[in-house]
């Protein structure tokens, strides 16, 4: 399905915009950095009635359906590794509280993702230490029902329902869904699921059955060909494409990872502004928090990230002006998607390389929410009021204490988006 971003760039632009020159890291000292980052390899979220393997579950996947594995633990020590090599000389040797703040949504498979994480980062909370020398890290979360920050879809909006409904009424989505009609009546009859009224999340579901058990050396059955896989990884594609992406992205992405883009750019300003020692923001979340975000900053391609992807905000300060408001502060970005090589740098449509924050923040302005907030009930209804941002306290510590209750708060909107598979 082709489609455009909300910039009006065709989606084989933006498919190009990751190979872009490498960004300078030179420029300026590093002032914070933010990264959000998918949970590691996990168990599938669900089986299907004519799975072959649905009885070994227990016995291949013992921690259950949906939780993190042993191999997911591996990538991200693998990741928290990656992340002291980057900012060895940015951050202290041992975790410091004022210094780094980690939230994850509030599922095992990514608090243990953060934890292991933290577990490369930091040497005092690396596996092997001994007893008296490890020193356990802090992860914050919030009930999975009021999580209106990381935690993709939400279903209180009826607003986004009605933009994901218009794209989906769409002629290409509709044309593409025809065209998949047998393979999807097939897809019943072989798996045994009832493909009504959801087809294409239920379908997905599907895909990542199958994907778990292959990487994990479960022979698939054999109506699950590398044919019918590509098919289902284009109709995930299509389904992700419309949550994501047009007819009206701006509009969703102020829904859904606008909230998140807006929070980064709230809590760097707001570290600044107070004179705060936060370097460093870390998200532990899901795929689906990861599209929403790329879909904010125009940089969706049509691939799902990977377990253990990496969305990496660099905010760096050109030399020779102090003053954060004369616009001498850019961010880079980086995407960390295959552990073998080194991340791709990204750059935001309409900004190559490193972009001055005065036009990053008017370039992605559509896609955050306004400072009214956004209308979540209807077209017709007025817009619900952003969140109030945690009043100020006066002394060092009680600001910090602020600040860290806020971290994930800040710049929050009301936000939603149906499930193309729930978080995963």
């Amino acid at each position: 399905m082709a489609w455009t971003g909300f910039w009006g760039l065709p989606a084989g632009l933006l498919l190009l915009l990751p190979l872009l020159q490498p960004q300078p890291l030179t420029e300026g000292p590093l002032v914070f950095v933010a990264v959000v980052f998918r949970h590691g390899d996990r168990a599938p979220l669900a089986s299907y009635p004519t799975d072959p393997h649905k009885e070994a579950i227990a016995a291949v996947w013992p921690r259950g359906l949906g939780q993190l594995t042993g191999e997911g633990v591996r990538q991200q020590l693998e990741l928290g590794r990656f992340l002291r090599s980057r900012y060895e000389a940015f951050l202290s040797p041992e975790y410091r509280r004022e210094e780094v703040y980690v939230r994850s949504t509030d599922f095992d498979r990514t608090l243990e993702s953060a934890q292991a994480n933290l577990a490369g980062l930091f040497p005092e909370a690396a596996p092997g230490r001994p007893e008296a020398a490890w020193r356990p890290i802090p992860v914050h979360t919030v009930p999975i029902t009021e999580d209106k920050l990381l935690r993709f879809p939400m279903r209180s909006c009826p607003r986004y329902h009605e933009l994901l409904r218009e794209a989906t009424e769409a002629a290409e989505y509709q044309t593409a869904l025809e065209g998949w009609t047998d393979f999807l009546t097939h897809l019943e009859n072989v798996t045994g699921l009832l493909l009504v009224g959801e087809p294409l999340r239920r379908a997905w579901k599907v895909l990542d059955t199958l994907i778990c058990q292959q990487a994990h050396g479960l022979p698939l059955p054999s109506w699950a060909s590398p044919k019918v896989l590509r098919t289902l990884a284009q109709i995930s594609a299509l389904d992700i494409g419309a949550h994501v992406g047009p007819p009206r992205a701006a509009e969703k992405a102020q829904l859904t990872g606008g909230i998140l883009l807006d929070a980064i750019l709230a809590n760097f300003s707001r570290a600044q502004h107070l004179g705060l020692p936060l370097k460093m923001v870390m998200y532990s979340a899901h795929d689906s928090t990861l599209l929403a975000l790329q879909g904010a900053l125009g940089l969706y391609d049509g691939h799902t990230p990977p377990y253990a992807a990496c969305l990496g905000f660099e905010f760096r300060r050109c030399l020779g002006d102090p003053d954060e408001d004369a616009g001498n502060v850019t961010i880079s970005l980086f995407y960390r998607n295959d552990s073998t090589g080194l991340p791709l740098p990204l750059s935001l449509p309409g900004c190559p390389g490193a972009c001055p924050l005065a036009r990053f923040r008017q370039l992605t302005a559509p896609a955050r929410p306004p400072a009214h907030g956004v209308p979540c009930h209807g077209s017709h209804e007025p817009a619900t009021p952003a969140a109030t941002v945690v009043p100020l306290l006066a002394g060092a510590v009680a600001v910090l204490t602020a600040l860290s209750v806020g971290l994930g708060l800040l710049a929050w909107r009301p936000s939603c988006l149906r499930a193309w598979g729930g978080p995963v």
